[in-house]
């Protein structure tokens, strides 16, 4: 099965309908690793086309902060995240509202796919922790045994590959992990066994903070386990009107075009 892989959408229609253009025909299902909303202009039209269109979606922090829940003091935001959230508890429908509600706050196995996990932040935190570092990586391959984990939450494409030497001791476990940046458009086989496992993370549709302002997304392949990152261009200045005409912060539309 080919999967369309999105995560960090932020409420960046404009985004997300380019990426579903720019991937059309190449697959077969979406997963979604959460935060759909927060920052952006378009939250009830982004949920609208999670709901018609992806498999599943999991529970992000911006998210969780719309819905007022416990665990994400929307106080720990920054001021302009923080503005944008509460604007956006504003917008939603019940519907969506109810929804989000629903989305799964734990990491869940993609149907078919028991030795994949899924989730927004990292496996021992699942809303709120980043996994940015080789060293947090390797704190978190102790939280699953799964061989491969995807992520997002930091909206940064990245794969850390965990792997334990063949001639490791019985001392103890002198596993590494390394971080490699996926190249855009290239296939890579995400090989997998046991002495080599992964977390890997797909970046943002909605808001890019690697430099790169277009918009990420990736395909995997479930049989073949090739995954294949990609980034295409958006019209970004008619988000930030949209952002404009909503009365968001300037400082979250500036930024678009800088990717950071």
């Amino acid at each position: 099965m080919r999967v369309l892989i999105l995560s960090d959408i932020h409420a960046n229609l404009i985004a997300l309908e380019t990426v579903l253009s720019d991937a059309a025909g190449e697959y077969d299902t979406i997963w979604c690793l959460g935060d759909i909303v927060g920052y952006g202009p378009r939250p009830n039209e982004c949920i609208d086309l999670m709901r018609s269109k992806a498999e599943f979606c999991v529970m992000g922090n911006h998210d969780w902060a719309v819905l007022g829940r416990p665990g994400v003091n929307v106080d720990d935001f920054n001021p302009q995240a923080r503005q944008a959230v509460m604007w956006t508890r504003s917008q939603l429908t019940p519907a969506n509202l109810a929804y989000l509600d629903e989305l799964a706050d734990i990491p869940v196995h993609p149907k078919g796919e028991p030795d994949i996990l899924v989730t927004h932040a990292s496996p021992r935190e699942p809303v709120w922790e980043y996994i940015l570092t080789p060293i947090t990586a390797l704190e978190n391959f102790a939280s699953f045994s799964e061989s491969i984990c995807f992520v997002g939450h930091t909206h940064k494409p990245a794969i850390f590959r965990w792997r334990l030497p063949q001639d490791a001791g019985e001392d103890g476990i002198p596993a590494t992990v390394h971080y490699l940046q996926p190249s855009v458009g290239s296939g890579v086989q995400l090989a997998t066994s046991s002495v080599q496992r992964l977390i890997v993370n797909p970046g943002s549709v909605g808001q890019p903070r690697d430099n790169d302002a277009r918009a990420a997304y990736a395909l995997f392949d479930t049989e073949t386990r090739v995954w294949r990152q990609e980034r295409v261009a958006y019209p970004i200045e008619l988000t930030q009107n949209q952002m404009r005409e909503a009365g968001l912060p300037k400082r979250l539309s500036d930024r678009l075009s800088f990717g950071w």
